[in-house]
């Protein structure tokens, strides 16, 4: 059998005739053997480019990339260099596309997208050289310098690790244009990314220099006063800002957000407040303002500002939801329930109807709250478990629990793997006195997900709770900690193990921030369990009756309290 030529695989002519001759007029030379054709660099690109396809056609994503990283060795076509960097990406070959995006942004200068592509598989490669070689094009070839730079410095955030490197650039970059505020401004953003909060302030000064009428400058230099613990500055420079009432409005609007982030509740409200003043027709500035308001407990605040934007139909389902949660914490259950109604759309219309038969139950109606929660759910069978869960927990707080592990156990039937209706049966179980069932059921949470922050907390506090196997719910209780860093209920069941264990002054440290991050009566209970033992009998009563005079009908803090003093 003749074998196959790989010019004929190719698909050149291998045959030559006086006739195809006298017709094709365009050529100027004798067709060349089939041997040089085989080895011209146009066959080895179009051989490799065809690996690479037929490895695709295989589903060999590697083998592809491969393929076509050779065809840039053979031919410096942007086209082909921007596939290749993308069939490298798709196979994971972070290290192949870097060659390809190199030959792509070299074939293509004024092409925004190879070179952003080369700067982030330099700096993905850790390649501080090639970050250096293709920045400057990045900025070059981007509609303009100023997002240039805002690339540039997107793109080398979210490494710490190489946050020196990242930095580095950016300096070497900055310091050829030092007037330049858009390379200044870049500095002091990736700067703060990366926590180095005094050259950040510095670059942001330069950059402010530069151009003192750039508003994203300024903004840069007063969230950086908030961070060094300058308040006070940041607002003067917020307030010096020029321009359109809703501009403003803006401005204030941020500086809120950088308070808040900070820590600065009260700075952050007053920021708020005054962006309403500027200009009182910014929804969003209204909104921010009430669920600020709303996070603070201050209500007559927040209930302003969700009435103003339901009447001027700005938001009007989200401002009927927050206006019905602001008459809830008032204990204006019937106002709440009007409001909740008018929610018609939108992301909270669910929620609200929940809530409006969580309070048909608080109103002393069981059955009619429950017939909310089955038509509910039948409107919404992807929610139905969540709905029984909700209808199950009305059953506890009404003392039926019986009727509650029924409901637990039907919906189980239907959505055997439904973490929330198992963790709701696991605290009916406890409740039983049935703890192995309990742990049954949260341990099945656990073969499913085994960083679920809430079934590790409560495994680990009812181990503490009903065994003395300390050691074992403490690492649970740690694990769910680690999944979630300051949650108020782990810390509590932290300090709770703790006094377990005999560790009062650790045990007082976890109580203690627990009670800071949420005054929950249980957690007031424990707090004062651990000063009474360390004979602090006074601030034990102080915690208590504080506690007590919000939470008067709390069995925990009743039975604690009875338990210590009788």
């Amino acid at each position: 059998m003749a074998a196959v030529g790989l010019a004929s695989v190719l698909g050149f002519v291998v045959f030559d005739t006086p006739a195809r001759a006298a017709a094709d007029d365009t050529r100027g030379a004798p067709v060349q053997s089939i041997d040089e054709l085989a080895s011209a660099p146009e066959a080895d690109r179009d051989y490799h480019i065809m690996l690479g396809e037929l490895a695709l056609l295989h589903g060999d994503a590697d083998k592809a990339a491969q393929a076509y990283v050779e065809v840039l060795a053979h031919s410096h076509d942007p086209a082909l260099a921007q596939r290749a960097t993308r069939i490298a990406l798709a196979a994971g070959r972070e290290d192949l596309a870097y060659q390809a995006a190199q030959t792509w942004a070299r074939a293509a200068p004024k092409d925004v997208q190879a070179q952003r592509a080369a700067v982030r598989l330099a700096f993905v490669n850790a390649d501080s050289q090639g970050v250096q070689r293709f920045a400057p094009g990045l900025v070059a070839s981007a509609d303009s310098v100023r997002d240039g730079y805002e690339m540039l410095s997107e793109i080398l955030s979210g490494r710490p690790d190489q946050a020196d490197m990242a930095l580095d650039a950016m300096r070497r970059l900055a310091s050829a244009h030092p007037d330049r505020a858009a390379a200044q401004y870049a500095l002091g953003r990736l700067a703060l990314n990366y926590n180095r909060v005094d050259e950040a302030a510095r670059a942001a000064d330069r950059a402010v220099a530069a151009a003192p009428d750039w508003d994203e400058a300024s903004l840069l230099r007063a969230a950086l006063e908030v961070r060094q613990g300058k308040p006070k500055a940041a607002s003067k420079r917020v307030d010096a800002l020029e321009g359109s009432a809703r501009q403003r409005a803006e401005y204030h609007v941020a500086l809120a957000r950088m308070l808040l982030a900070a820590g600065n509740d009260a700075a952050g409200l007053a920021a708020a407040k005054k962006a309403v003043a500027i200009d009182g027709d910014f929804a969003q500035a209204r909104y921010g303002l009430g669920l600020v308001a709303l996070s603070q407990g201050d209500l007559a605040t927040a209930a302003a500002q969700f009435e103003h934007l339901y009447k001027a139909g700005a938001r009007a389902d989200d401002a009927a939801f927050y206006r019905g949660v602001v008459a809830e914490q008032k204990n204006q259950d019937a106002n709440a329930i009007d409001w909740y109604k008018k929610v018609d759309d939108g992301d909270h219309r669910l929620e609200a109807r929940v809530r409006i038969a969580q309070l048909t139950y608080r109103q002393g109606d069981l059955e009619g709250a429950r017939r909310q929660l089955h038509a509910l759910a039948e409107r919404h069978p992807d929610q139905s478990d969540k709905l029984r869960a909700v209808e199950g927990g009305l059953l506890v707080d009404a003392g039926q629990l019986k009727a509650a592990l029924a409901v637990y156990d039907k919906a189980l039937e239907d959505a055997p793997d439904s973490s929330d209706l198992r963790y709701a049966r696991s605290l009916v179980y406890e409740k039983l006195g049935r703890i192995d069932d309990a742990e049954a059921d949260l341990k099945h949470i656990l073969s499913q997900d085994a960083d679920n922050p809430e079934a590790l907390n409560a495994l680990g506090y009812m181990l503490t709770n009903h065994s003395t196997d300390y050691a074992r719910a403490e690492r649970y209780i740690r694990k769910s900690l680690a999944a979630a860093p300051g949650n108020p209920a782990v810390l509590d069941s932290l300090g709770w193990v703790e006094y377990k264990r005999g560790h009062l002054d650790a045990a007082r440290e976890h109580l203690e921030k627990a009670y800071q991050g949420s005054p929950d009566p249980e957690i007031a209970a424990h707090l004062g369990e651990v000063r009474w033992k360390q004979g602090d009998h006074d601030a034990a009563r102080e915690i208590w009756h504080k506690a007590q005079a919000q939470h008067p009908d709390n069995a925990v803090l009743e039975r604690t309290i009875k338990r210590l003093t009788s």
